[in-house]
C-alpha cells in the first residue's frame, strides 16, 4: 500500500485525531450490542455503487473512564463483497472507527487496506466512510439501523418492595 505525502499527513492527523477522543476521559456512549442494517452510496471509484450490509457493534462503558468498542460488518455491492472490523470510540451520538478490511472481487484480486469511518447516530445514524488501499481512497455516505440489546440488564439490589407475595 503507497500513499503520497498528503495522504499519509492526513492519515496521521486521523490516527491522533482517534487517540485524542480515545484519551478523553468524561465521555459516556452506549453500553449495548447492536445489530442492524446498513446502505452507502459509494464513490471515488470507477463508477458510484450502492451497497448494503449489516454490522454489529459491542460497546464497553461501564467499568472504564473511555467508551471503546469493537464492530464487525459486511458489505455488498455489485460484484464485491468486503468484510470489516474496527475499533471506535464516540461521545454520546458521534464518533469515529477504523480498522482493517478485505474486498473480494468478482473480476480483480482481492484487496486489503484500512478503513475509517466518521458517524453521528443514536438507533438510527449517518456515515461518512473512507477505504485506503491500492488504486486510491473510495469513499462512501451511508445510513443505517441498530437495534440495541442490553448486556448488562440493572443489577438486582435486594430490594423487592414491588413484589408483594402475601
Amino acid at each position: 500500500m503507497t500513499f503520497s505525502t498528503s495522504k499519509k499527513v492526513a492519515l496521521k492527523y486521523k490516527l491522533l485525531l482517534i487517540l485524542l477522543v480515545l484519551a478523553l476521559h468524561a465521555v459516556h456512549a452506549q453500553d449495548v450490542f447492536s445489530v442492524g442494517p446498513a446502505f452507502h452510496y459509494n464513490f471515488g471509484d470507477k463508477k458510484p455503487k450502492v451497497s448494503w450490509g449489516v454490522e454489529a457493534s459491542l460497546w464497553w462503558f461501564e467499568d472504564y473512564k473511555v467508551p471503546f468498542s469493537a464492530n464487525l460488518g459486511f458489505d455488498r455491492r455489485k460484484g464485491n463483497t468486503i468484510l470489516y472490523t474496527q475499533a471506535q470510540t464516540g461521545l454520546g451520538i458521534v464518533g469515529i472507527s477504523a480498522g482493517p478490511y478485505i474486498e473480494f472481487k468478482k473480476d480483480e484480486a482481492t484487496a486489503i487496506g484500512l478503513q475509517t469511518d466518521y458517524w453521528v447516530n443514536y438507533y438510527m445514524g449517518l456515515n461518512y466512510r473512507i477505504r485506503y488501499a491500492k488504486g486510491g481512497p473510495q469513499k462512501a455516505l451511508g445510513i443505517y439501523l441498530k437495534a440495541p440489546i442490553m448486556l448488562d440488564p440493572e443489577e438486582d439490589d435486594g430490594d423487592d418492595s414491588d413484589w408483594d407475595w402475601d
